[in-house]
This record gives C-alpha cells, structure tokens and sequence, in this order.
C-alpha cells in the first residue's frame, strides 16, 4: 500500500536564496582585505566556520545602521523564490532556511521584499559602536567546525518522518549535503559533492528546484 512522505525543504540563504552572499559584500565594503586570507583557509577545510566567521568580524567595522542600510541597498534575491514559497505551501511542503549567517541579514532581507511567515535559523550578530561581533547558538555535538551546522536540522526531520531536500551552495552546506534525501547544489558544493560521491541535483534559480520537484513529486513523497 502506498503511504504519503511528507516533505520539508531545508534552504541555506547567502548566494542560494540570495543572488550574492551578504557576509561577502559586508566583508568586502567594511573589512580589512586581510578577510579573504580567511575565507581561503575556510574554504579548504584548514579552518573551521566558526572560527573563521569570528575572525572575519573583527576585520569589518561598520554600525549597525549602515549595516542595515547596505544589506537593503545591495542585495537582491533570486527572482523566482517568491513564487517557490507558494508552490511549497500548496503541496504542504514545509520550508525553512537554515543558514552559517546572521539573522539580522536574513530579517533585513526578507523585510525588504516582504516575505513573512517564513521560519529561519543562524548566528547572530552584535555592533558595540562600529565593532562587529559574531555570536553563535549551542554547538552541534557532532561538528566542530561549523558557525551553526544544519546537519542537525536534516537529522531532526528525517526522524520526524520528512523527506529531506536542502539546498546549497558552499562550505557551510557541506554536513547537511551528507545528510539529506536530496540534494541541490551549485557552486562550491557541486565540487565537494563530486569529490564525496554524494548525489545531487544541479540548480541555478528556485525556478529550476520547483521544476524538479514538481517533476517528480508524486515519486518522491510515496513510499511502498
């Protein structure tokens, strides 16, 4: 007998929701150049997120008030988002954004292009005058390295019962991609899950994920 899955979508936010990473525009407005030098040890495993999204913040110095007003100025979501969250709503497809970002970034955002109801976890973010600082929720037993992993979040779920998509794009997406029932992926992430053997799904706009899935949604959420 055919049984019904349900099925979330867990979606990162910078570079995937969004066309640009807000952390990098930050970065490149009010950092030091000496920022890249740390993403680049991110990027080959040689530092872990956490330590490298602290180390990046106490480059940048910026007030909150022009942090806001520059996520509002310069960054722009993919184009066909808004019509994924209702496609997503009306085949029950729960959707959530987990992010190694900041909260303050993904409210801005979403405040801008009025996008409400939305539920989305990540770090947080502290101005003390022009000095940034990064604050992180309780680490993942399991990961040592990640600003905020979403592997949990995949693991949770699928306890639940859910069949897991996320969707990414970088290093931060690494631990979920090993996770999840299906992945999409750009960027840097198609590269790690090549050289990981972990199935995936290309992708460059929410456009192409809504095809997918409604492509194969019947598949997907039945199980014998």
């Amino acid at each position: 007998m055919a049984l019904a899955r349900k099925m979330i979508v867990i979606s990162d936010f910078d570079g995937t929701i969004t066309e640009k990473d807000s952390l990098v525009e930050i970065l490149d407005r009010y950092a030091s150049p000496d920022w890249h030098k740390i993403a680049r040890l991110v990027k080959s495993g040689r530092m872990g997120t956490r330590i490298g999204l602290r180390k990046e913040c106490a480059l940048c110095r910026v007030t909150r008030k022009e942090y806001l007003i520059f996520l509002k100025r310069h960054i722009r979501i993919d184009r066909t988002f808004k019509k994924f969250l209702p496609f997503c709503e009306k085949n029950k497809i729960r959707f959530i954004v987990v992010s190694g970002g900041f909260t303050l970034n993904i409210r801005a955002i979403f405040e801008k292009y009025a996008l409400k109801n939305v539920p989305y976890y990540a770090n947080s973010v502290a101005f003390k005058g022009n000095v940034v600082k990064a604050r992180f929720p309780s680490p993942d037993k399991h990961c040592a390295g990640c600003s905020h992993c979403k592997a949990p979040y995949v693991r949770r779920y699928k306890k639940l019962g859910y069949y897991t998509v996320f969707v990414g794009d970088s290093v931060t997406d690494q631990c979920p991609a090993k996770v999840a029932d299906l992945v999409f992926a750009k960027h840097h992430l198609i590269d790690y899950c090549k050289e990981n053997h972990i199935p995936y799904v290309p992708y460059g706009s929410f456009a192409d994920i809504q095809a997918y899935l409604k492509s194969r949604l019947s598949k997907i959420i039945t199980a014998t």
